[in-house]
Protein backbone atom coordinates (compact mmCIF):
# COMPACT_ATOMS: atom_id res chain seq x y z
CA UNK A 1 0.00 0.00 0.00
CA UNK A 2 1.33 3.59 -1.41
CA UNK A 3 1.07 7.01 -0.16
CA UNK A 4 -2.63 8.08 -1.10
CA UNK A 5 -3.89 4.29 -0.66
CA UNK A 6 -3.01 4.37 3.22
CA UNK A 7 -5.27 5.68 5.61
CA UNK A 8 -2.81 7.70 7.36
CA UNK A 9 -1.44 9.16 4.55
CA UNK A 10 -2.64 12.42 5.53
CA UNK A 11 -1.07 12.14 9.43
CA UNK A 12 1.46 14.84 9.67
CA UNK A 13 2.55 13.50 12.77
CA UNK A 14 2.11 9.17 11.78
CA UNK A 15 4.03 10.45 8.57
CA UNK A 16 6.92 11.96 10.77
CA UNK A 17 7.15 9.27 13.49
CA UNK A 18 7.68 6.66 10.89
CA UNK A 19 10.07 9.08 8.98
CA UNK A 20 11.91 9.56 12.69
CA UNK A 21 11.84 5.87 13.34
CA UNK A 22 13.81 5.10 9.90
CA UNK A 23 16.07 7.70 9.82
CA UNK A 24 16.78 6.89 13.92
CA UNK A 25 17.46 2.79 12.46
CA UNK A 26 19.22 3.34 10.00
CA UNK A 27 21.48 5.82 11.96
CA UNK A 28 21.65 3.58 14.94
CA UNK A 29 22.87 0.63 12.27
CA UNK A 30 25.48 2.82 10.97
CA UNK A 31 26.99 3.51 14.97
CA UNK A 32 26.46 0.17 15.89
CA UNK A 33 30.36 -0.44 15.02
CA UNK A 34 31.22 2.64 17.08
CA UNK A 35 29.60 0.92 20.47
CA UNK A 36 27.99 4.62 20.95
CA UNK A 37 24.20 4.85 20.89
CA UNK A 38 22.19 7.64 18.69
CA UNK A 39 21.77 9.66 21.66
CA UNK A 40 25.45 9.12 22.91
CA UNK A 41 26.00 10.30 19.51
CA UNK A 42 24.18 13.34 19.62
CA UNK A 43 26.41 14.42 23.14
CA UNK A 44 29.28 13.47 21.67
CA UNK A 45 29.24 15.73 18.43
CA UNK A 46 27.60 18.87 21.14
CA UNK A 47 30.59 18.51 23.11
CA UNK A 48 32.82 18.65 20.09
CA UNK A 49 31.33 22.20 19.00
CA UNK A 50 31.89 23.73 22.59
CA UNK A 51 33.13 23.49 25.92
CA UNK A 52 29.84 23.23 28.41
CA UNK A 53 28.48 22.32 31.68
CA UNK A 54 26.19 19.23 32.22
CA UNK A 55 23.19 21.76 32.34
CA UNK A 56 23.80 23.62 29.12
CA UNK A 57 24.58 20.03 27.70
CA UNK A 58 21.03 18.85 28.74
CA UNK A 59 19.38 22.34 26.97
CA UNK A 60 21.62 22.24 23.65
CA UNK A 61 20.81 18.74 22.81
CA UNK A 62 17.21 18.69 24.47
CA UNK A 63 17.90 15.25 26.38
CA UNK A 64 16.30 15.47 29.86
CA UNK A 65 18.72 16.23 33.33
CA UNK A 66 18.29 12.90 34.12
CA UNK A 67 19.07 11.09 30.83
CA UNK A 68 22.16 13.45 30.48
CA UNK A 69 23.58 12.15 33.42
CA UNK A 70 22.59 8.51 32.38
CA UNK A 71 23.85 9.03 28.77
CA UNK A 72 27.13 10.68 30.13
CA UNK A 73 27.85 7.86 32.94
CA UNK A 74 27.71 5.69 29.88
CA UNK A 75 30.29 7.84 28.14
CA UNK A 76 32.32 7.86 31.04
CA UNK A 77 32.31 4.04 31.50
CA UNK A 78 33.38 3.50 27.62
CA UNK A 79 36.30 6.37 28.65
CA UNK A 80 35.08 8.38 26.22
CA UNK A 81 33.93 11.45 28.34
CA UNK A 82 35.03 12.84 31.07
CA UNK A 83 33.33 15.24 33.68
CA UNK A 84 35.16 17.96 36.42
CA UNK A 85 33.51 20.01 38.39
CA UNK A 86 33.22 23.97 36.76
CA UNK A 87 35.89 26.00 38.03
CA UNK A 88 33.21 28.77 38.36
CA UNK A 89 30.27 26.59 40.25
CA UNK A 90 31.83 23.48 41.93
CA UNK A 91 28.52 22.51 41.82
CA UNK A 92 28.14 21.98 38.39
CA UNK A 93 29.76 19.43 36.32
CA UNK A 94 31.62 19.94 33.03
CA UNK A 95 31.85 17.17 30.24
CA UNK A 96 34.66 17.17 27.66
CA UNK A 97 35.84 14.42 26.03
CA UNK A 98 39.04 12.34 26.20
CA UNK A 99 40.95 12.10 22.84
CA UNK A 100 39.76 8.81 22.38
CA UNK A 101 36.37 10.49 22.36
CA UNK A 102 36.74 12.77 19.97
CA UNK A 103 38.24 9.93 17.30
CA UNK A 104 35.02 7.80 18.27
CA UNK A 105 32.82 11.01 17.59
CA UNK A 106 34.79 11.97 14.10
CA UNK A 107 34.34 8.18 12.92
CA UNK A 108 30.49 8.17 14.19
CA UNK A 109 29.60 11.11 12.80
CA UNK A 110 30.87 10.13 9.40
CA UNK A 111 29.08 7.11 9.48
CA UNK A 112 26.06 8.91 10.13
CA UNK A 113 26.31 11.27 7.74
CA UNK A 114 26.37 8.57 5.16
CA UNK A 115 23.55 7.05 6.40
CA UNK A 116 21.59 10.34 6.46
CA UNK A 117 23.21 11.15 2.70
CA UNK A 118 22.10 7.99 1.58
CA UNK A 119 18.61 8.62 2.39
CA UNK A 120 18.57 12.16 1.12
CA UNK A 121 19.94 10.74 -2.44
CA UNK A 122 16.24 9.46 -2.54
CA UNK A 123 15.25 12.84 -2.63
CA UNK A 124 16.34 15.41 -6.28
CA UNK A 125 18.64 18.04 -4.85
CA UNK A 126 15.35 20.34 -4.49
CA UNK A 127 13.05 17.76 -2.51
CA UNK A 128 16.49 17.47 -0.21
CA UNK A 129 16.86 21.27 0.25
CA UNK A 130 13.15 21.89 0.76
CA UNK A 131 13.03 18.82 3.43
CA UNK A 132 16.03 19.85 5.13
CA UNK A 133 14.39 23.53 5.07
CA UNK A 134 11.11 22.66 6.57
CA UNK A 135 13.08 20.25 9.48
CA UNK A 136 15.41 23.49 10.68
CA UNK A 137 12.43 25.53 10.64
CA UNK A 138 10.11 23.62 13.09
CA UNK A 139 13.15 22.37 14.73
CA UNK A 140 14.78 25.99 15.40
CA UNK A 141 11.82 27.94 15.20
CA UNK A 142 8.44 26.71 15.91
CA UNK A 143 9.40 23.84 18.28
CA UNK A 144 12.70 25.36 19.42
CA UNK A 145 11.22 24.86 23.19
CA UNK A 146 9.70 21.66 22.74
CA UNK A 147 10.24 18.93 25.46
CA UNK A 148 13.23 17.31 25.55
CA UNK A 149 13.91 13.92 25.17
CA UNK A 150 13.61 11.32 28.69
CA UNK A 151 13.51 8.15 29.96
CA UNK A 152 10.42 7.18 27.20
CA UNK A 153 11.69 8.14 23.95
CA UNK A 154 14.06 5.95 21.86
CA UNK A 155 17.49 7.14 22.19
Amino acid sequence: MEGSEHPLDGDVNWLLNRVWLGFGQRKNAALEATGVTLKEHFVLVALMSAPMTQLELSALVKIDKSVISATLDSLEVKELVVRTPDPRDRRARRPTLTPRGRKLCQRATLATQKAEQDLLALLDPAQRQAFLDVLRYYAFSEFADAPGFTRDMRS
